[in-house]
This record gives C-alpha cells, sequence and structure tokens, in this order.
C-alpha cells in the first residue's frame, strides 16, 4: 500500500505543498489523503494534478473539522505522516495525536513551548516532530546555516549576520503607493509591531528598538535585479545566536522587508493608534472614513473637514507629502462608511487593507529573502558575503508564499515516505542532515540562492 500522507489544511498556503505530492504519489509510492472544512476545496486542490512520468495519482479528499478532536485522531491514526496546515495554535494538539499514533509530524509553525515539552515523548515512540519549515521559518534556517557552516568550515569566524524576508508583490503587478499586497495573514500585517520591542545586536552592543520607532529605524536592502527594499528588526534577534551558534558575534538582525516608503506610512499608521487592538469600540450608525480618522487626532471632530484631518495627521505624525499620499490612496479621508459597527481600529484597518491590498486573479506575488555575512577568514582577512533568494508566483493559486511555505514541507514529507530520513524526536532544519538534501531538492524546483561571487574582502567587516 505504501505510506499515507495526511495533509491538514487546504488553504491557499497549501496549493503548492498539494500539488506536489499529488504529483508525486503515484511514482514514489505513497498516498496523499487531504482534509479542509470546505471539501470543495481540499477536493480542487488535487484535481488535474498530473503523476510524475505518467504516472496515476493516488490522492482523496475529505471535510475536517478540526476541532473535531476524535475525527482528527482517527485520521492522524490512519496515516503514516501528517503535514499540518493548521493555524499554528492547534500545531501541539496535532502534535500529540500524532505521537500517540506512531505518526511522523512537520509543521511550518515555530517551535512553542507547549511542542518542545513533546520532544522526549516522540523521541520514546520513534517519531519524528518536524518544525519550522516553511519560508520564514524554513528556507531563513536552512541557508543561512548552509552559509555559515561553510564559512566555519573553510576557518572563518563570524563577526556579523543580517537577514531580511519579505513576501511582497511583483513589478509587474505593483499599481498601488504602498508597494505591497496581502500574500500571507493580514492580521500578523495589522498588527506588526505590536508584539513588543525589537531586540539585537548592533556593533558590538544590544539594541532595543521600541514599538513607536520600529518604522523609523529602517535599513535600506540592495537586492541585485529587483532594487532597494526597507528592512526593519523583527522582535527577537537575540535567540539566534543560540540557534545559529553565533555566539560572540557583533551584529545580529533578523527582519522584514517592505518596499520603498511603505514603512513611513505604516508609521503613521502605527503613530496615529489605528492599528490598535486592545480597544473595542462601538462605531456610530454611518461613520465615515474621515471621522473615523478624526477621532484619532486631537483637536479634531467629527465635523472637521477632510483638509482639516489631513492637516492634523500631518502635524501630529510628521508626515512629508509622499506619505500623506499613501495615506489619502487608502481612502481615511473620504466620506464613505467604515461599514463596521463594533470592533478595535485594528479590526476597522484590517477591514479596509484587506480590500485596498488585495492580490487580485492576476497578480503576481514577489518572495525576497536576503543574508548578509562578515567574517575573518583562516588568513585574518576581513570578508563578507551576501546571499540572496528572489521568487515569483506562476499564478493566484500557486503563489511565491505557497511555493516557499509548501515546497519544503512536501519535499521532507516525501524524504520521510521514501525512508530517506529514519530520525525521531524535535527535529530542527538547521541540521546539515535536513538542509543538505532539501537545500539541493529545492534549487532543483527553482528555488534557489544567488550569492556575491567570491565574498570580495572589506575594510572594517
Amino acid at each position: 500500500m505504501g505510506k499515507r500522507i495526511l495533509v491538514l489544511g487546504a488553504g491557499r498556503s497549501s496549493s503548492t505543498l498539494i500539488r506536489n505530492l499529488v504529483k508525486f504519489s503515484g511514482a514514489e509510492g505513497f498516498s496523499v489523503r487531504v482534509g479542509d472544512l470546505d471539501e470543495a476545496l481540499a477536493q480542487s486542490k488535487i484535481n488535474g494534478v498530473k503523476g510524475e512520468n505518467g504516472m496515476e495519482t493516488r490522492a482523496s479528499a475529505f471535510r475536517l473539522d478540526a476541532d473535531d478532536a476524535a475525527a482528527r485522531k482517527a485520521e492522524i491514526a490512519a496515516a503514516d505522516i501528517v503535514v499540518s496546515m493548521l493555524p499554528a495554535f492547534m500545531h501541539p494538539a496535532v502534535m500529540a495525536d500524532a505521537i500517540e499514533a506512531g505518526c511522523h509530524a512537520i509543521t511550518p509553525s515555530y517551535v512553542s513551548p507547549e511542542m518542545a515539552e513533546l520532544g522526549d515523548a516522540a523521541a520514546n515512540k520513534g517519531v519524528m516532530l518536524i518544525n519550522e519549515l516553511g519560508l520564514d521559518p524554513g528556507i531563513d534556517h536552512m541557508s543561512a546555516m548552509a552559509a555559515i557552516d561553510e564559512i566555519r568550515d573553510a576557518g572563518g569566524q563570524m563577526t556579523s549576520f543580517e537577514s531580511y524576508t519579505g513576501g511582497l508583490v511583483a513589478r509587474e503587478s505593483d499599481d498601488n503607493p504602498w508597494h505591497y499586497k496581502f500574500t500571507w495573514n493580514p492580521r500578523n500585517v495589522v498588527l506588526a509591531g505590536q508584539g513588543g520591542s525589537a531586540t539585537y545586536l548592533k556593533n558590538g552592543g544590544v539594541e532595543l528598538c521600541p514599538p513607536h520607532r520600529l518604522f523609523q529605524e529602517v535599513t535600506p536592502v540592495e537586492v541585485p535585479g529587483e532594487g532597494r527594499f526597507e528592512g526593519y528588526a523583527n522582535r527577537d534577534s537575540l535567540g539566534y545566536a543560540d540557534i545559529y551558534g553565533l555566539q560572540g558575534v557583533d551584529t545580529l538582525v533578523r527582519g522584514t522587508l517592505r518596499g520603498p516608503g511603505f514603512c513611513a506610512g505604516w508609521d503613521a499608521l502605527f503613530q496615529l493608534g489605528m492599528n490598535r487592538a486592545d480597544a473595542q469600540v462601538s462605531w456610530p450608525e454611518g461613520l465615515s472614513w474621515r471621522q473615523f480618522t478624526a477621532a484619532f487626532v486631537p483637536g479634531c471632530g467629527p465635523k472637521s473637514t477632510s483638509e482639516e484631518v489631513a492637516d492634523g495627521v500631518a502635524r501630529l505624525t510628521g508626515c512629508d507629502a509622499e506619505t500623506m499620499g499613501k495615506l489619502a490612496w487608502l481612502g481615511l479621508f473620504e466620506e464613505a462608511p467604515i461599514g463596521i459597527e463594533r470592533g478595535s481600529p485594528a479590526d476597522v484597518l484590517q477591514k479596509l487593507l484587506e480590500k485596498k491590498w488585495m492580490l487580485s486573479d492576476t497578480d503576481i506575488d514577489l518572495i525576497v529573502m536576503w543574508h548578509r555575512f562578515k567574517f575573518v577568514d583562516k588568513g585574518g582577512v576581513a570578508r563578507v558575503l551576501r546571499s540572496w533568494l528572489t521568487l515569483r508566483g506562476e499564478d493566484y493559486l500557486h503563489t511565491g508564499m505557497s511555493k516557499t511555505v509548501g515546497l519544503p514541507l512536501a519535499l521532507a514529507a516525501r524524504h520521510i515516505a521514501r525512508g530517506d530520513w529514519n530520525f525521531s524526536g524535535l527535529v530542527m532544519p538547521t541540521e546539515a542532515r535536513v538542509y543538505k538534501p532539501l537545500l539541493a531538492a529545492l534549487a532543483q524546483e527553482g528555488v534557489g540562492f544567488s550569492e556575491d561571487a567570491g565574498a570580495e574582502a572589506v575594510k572594517g567587516a
């Protein structure tokens, strides 16, 4: 019969994962079972996929209510490998079910404390729990560790590591002044910066960037072939000193990439407080966007004109004309109703942004990942190495985000199904036994990195 691979969740980010598994199911002798609350959606993801070398595919779809613990357990018990694309908070339950059933489990999510606690139980049962195996986290781990290990193996000593990743919109589909459209969970974007201060190493010391300055502390990142982007620091970079073995480096920063001018615009919304989720408000019926914006500007009221509200925003935030143009493009000074009777400011803003930043059926997204490694080689020469990944999506369904999140998961599941891997316990993609075969396979799928030729010697690296 071969191994059975169970995929839980058939949303957009699962599209390429499912396609890859179904494509190779017949040729590699495993079966694929895809579950989603919307069974028709799950079925649509397996329909029309042609098998490798003309082989017949072996795939089925079913309705999954992930909150139905008994049904979920039964499906996992019948599988050999489960790939969970459910919301991250459900992964500990899925992994516990997998351990009980003796089923290997793979997720793209960060290892939570609850997930980490399952490592010993998995090892005792001979079960692999592989996490952080998507884009970020995932490909970032693998590509970083491949370069760091290579530098060390050649006798080099790392002094600095910077890494930025962004899910963006391709130049040919970039038709708004923010140079951005949603390719991932909109809620995570709306709440960006509210998780606390960003902490990182820079020039030999710890630096802390509080939320109200986060989008003002921008690093320009030049990516060959794609131009210049803006990078801002993620919440915690310091923890990666242990993850990547970078204790003692002078600089360690991980962050997010956005298009030119995005951060200034988002900083204005942040300074206004429009993305706050800590207050539920009953909004007056028929409240306009002009009146909504006025509520965040001292001295402005519901009768203030659009010009008065815009002037107040400019004074309060210090926006320049270009940034004010971005806010005006969103419609924040217009008379159209917000269309929400109750919710947080973040809820209201998210509804607006989902309309304005929606990825259309003809749009193409763009994934950009950029690393900069500084090190001293075995001859004592300071050097710098840059590596970068740029990937455009195929279409609305098989986006760049879907490919970079889904392919590492699919490739790992296939390695397990073929018997290539025989690990147990909690497994991370920072391990060479994981990243070496996966990076090689990703490159064959067109997901590969470019590097600066020769890592030229530099002064003060």
